[in-house]
């Protein structure tokens, strides 16, 4: 039933026009995008609809060699996009990247290339040509035959010689400037004499500006422009002055950007809101604002446009930060939020939610290089589990929380934060971690004490295994042998005894009387005490198994420190 359902939806896609239909190729895998458009009798209608940063990122998602039918399709202003992205690092043409580029194109449909050659811009060939050539010109007084002596070797007029930096593509170069002499000379001796005399650093320059412009045009912006997304903006100041496009043209013309809206989380507030928007001028500018969003970070954070996952990454990330504002500036209320994004701008969610974001882990590094972390030589490793995993998430370039995701197989993965509830899931996890101080004082560990006298066949063996949890525990097993609590490694001639007497509800009674003596502010104690029980629970876990008679292994047991007998 599935599959028909499947075939009679494919089959009705078919009909739909180029501009309609280009809308919801970004719904479908790369290649069943390819397989679509190529299957299509209009292809180059189809594939002219879809904007140019879509097609760059099927291409890419495909894979360069396997999406030659899809350079074969391609419009002018799609292959130029996918040549600035893939044949500049920053502000410089790297050559050789570009030839695999043009050879590609060259094999996927010649007259596409020589077309793209005509329409690009003349600066850009030429900074491309000085890269792949040397070119001299025989002087007039010299005999042909006596040039070829001390000239390169390739020329088609006997006036002007060439030899290439690339010999791998020598035939290529040379089927282009062959093309080029044949149909229009002009155009090939201005090119030549270019080559000549222009000076490379100008013609560069001249060429990245137009690249740059065309950049812009796609909302792709240079780095300071891109670092606005992250000047902070208060909640109380957003402004509600969002201007739309103008109506978009329902048959011509490339759609708006649909790539990164590809990664947004289903259910959340974001996402249900969008699926209710049926205004098309609110719809292409909340695709152009995602997309826009989405280049801002790739530029901001350093990420690499020409890799998918990277796209996909920032794309996900405006996804969250967006909704994450969303939610915070309507409370969750849908019918606030509807309102939010037609009179918003989606950049001005973003920065409030990034200000909120980046508020918990300045927290969390003040922490790490002021408060009792700091203390510890080795850091954070100090932190037991959760805790050490959930701090070096929020510590992320974009602090991120843990979820548990998959509903048939649930696996813990990082993600970013998408709403109030990880912000507040994110600010509780600080203030436990900061919470827990007075205990790691009260124990009174110095690290040069333990340094070279661990047990090393314990599951403790170096300074970096050691955690709050094991010094804990180590101090409250002393206590029971001892009646003072201090921090002393175990005996292990000790170990049974030791652990007869320390049931988790013994512990969890010792435990809750340290805590209670070490922290009087009844909500910074009950922020410890969450720390601590996941500690005790761990513990239960771990022991329920074995009976006073029957104790574990000492050197299997990870919340002891040890010391031989």
């Amino acid at each position: 039933m599935t599959k028909n359902v499947i075939d009679l939806e494919s089959k009705r896609w078919t009909k739909w026009p180029p501009r309609l239909l280009a809308r919801h190729l970004m719904t479908l895998s790369a290649k069943e995008r390819m397989e679509t458009i190529i299957s299509r009798p209009d292809a180059e209608a189809v594939a002219a609809a879809l904007s140019d940063q879509d097609f760059y990122l099927t291409v890419k998602e495909i894979g360069a060699e396997d999406a030659l039918p899809l350079l074969a399709v391609a419009s002018l202003d799609q292959i130029t996009h996918v040549f600035d992205l893939e044949m500049w690092r920053k502000d410089r043409i790297v050559p050789g990247p570009a030839l695999e580029w043009l050879d590609r194109l060259f094999r996927a449909d010649p007259r596409r290339l020589l077309a793209w050659f005509y329409a690009a811009d003349f600066e850009l060939l030429v900074s491309l040509f000085k890269k792949w050539i040397r070119v001299a010109q025989r002087p007039d007084e010299i005999d042909p035959l006596e040039a070829m002596d001390f000239l390169p070797k390739n020329t088609l007029d006997d006036q002007y010689f060439w030899e290439t930096f690339y010999p791998q593509f020598e035939d290529l170069i040379r089927q282009l400037l062959s093309y080029l002499f044949e149909t229009h000379y002009g155009f090939y001796k201005e090119l030549m004499d270019h080559l000549l005399w222009a000076l490379e650093p100008e013609m560069e320059e001249a060429a990245y500006r137009f690249h740059r412009g065309r950049l812009e045009d796609r909302a792709i912006p240079d780095y300071y422009d891109a670092l606005e997304i992250y000047r902070p903006l208060d909640l109380q100041s957003i402004p509600f002055e969002k201007i739309l496009l103008s109506e978009p043209e329902q048959d011509e013309g490339s759609s708006s950007p649909g790539f990164a809206l590809m990664p947004m989380a289903e259910g959340t507030l974001l996402q249900r809101v969008l699926t209710q928007v049926d205004d098309a001028r609110l719809v292409d500018t909340l695709r152009w604002e995602m997309a826009a969003l989405a280049n801002k970070i790739v530029v901001a954070d350093g990420l690499a446009p020409d890799l998918p996952h990277h796209l996909h990454e920032a794309a996900e990330k405006a996804a969250a930060m967006v909704n994450l504002g969303l939610d915070l500036l309507s409370s969750g209320n849908e019918s606030l939020a509807r309102r939010a994004v037609q009179e918003v701008y989606l950049e001005h969610l973003f920065r409030v939610a990034q200000a909120k974001v980046y508020g918990v882990q300045k927290k969390l590094k003040a922490l790490l290089r002021n408060g009792w972390i700091a203390r510890w030589p080795l850091g954070q490793t100090i932190l037991d589990a959760p805790w050490a995993d959930r701090v070096a998430a929020l510590l992320h370039k974009t602090p991120k929380v843990f979820r548990i995701q998959g509903a048939e197989r649930h696996r813990v993965t990082d993600v970013f934060i998408l709403d109030r509830r990880d912000l507040h899931d994110a600010k509780t996890w600080v203030d436990v971690v900061a919470s827990v101080g007075p205990l790691f004082d009260a124990v009174g560990v110095a690290a040069d004490d333990l340094r070279g006298k661990l047990w090393l066949e314990g599951q403790v063996r170096v300074l970096e295994e050691v955690t709050l949890g094991v010094l804990l525990f180590t101090a409250a097993g002393t206590a029971l042998l001892t009646e003072q609590w201090t921090l002393k490694p175990i005996p292990l001639a000790h170990w049974p005894g030791l652990f007869a007497r320390a049931t988790p509800e013994r512990m969890e009674t010792m435990l809750q009387a340290f805590v209670h003596a070490q922290i009087q502010d009844p909500t910074k104690r009950r922020l410890a005490w969450i720390y601590v029980d996941a500690l005790l629970r761990r513990y239960k876990e771990e022991t329920e198994a074995f009976s006073p008679n029957n104790p574990p292994e000492a050197r299997l047991m990870s919340f002891f420190l040890f010391e031989p007998a």
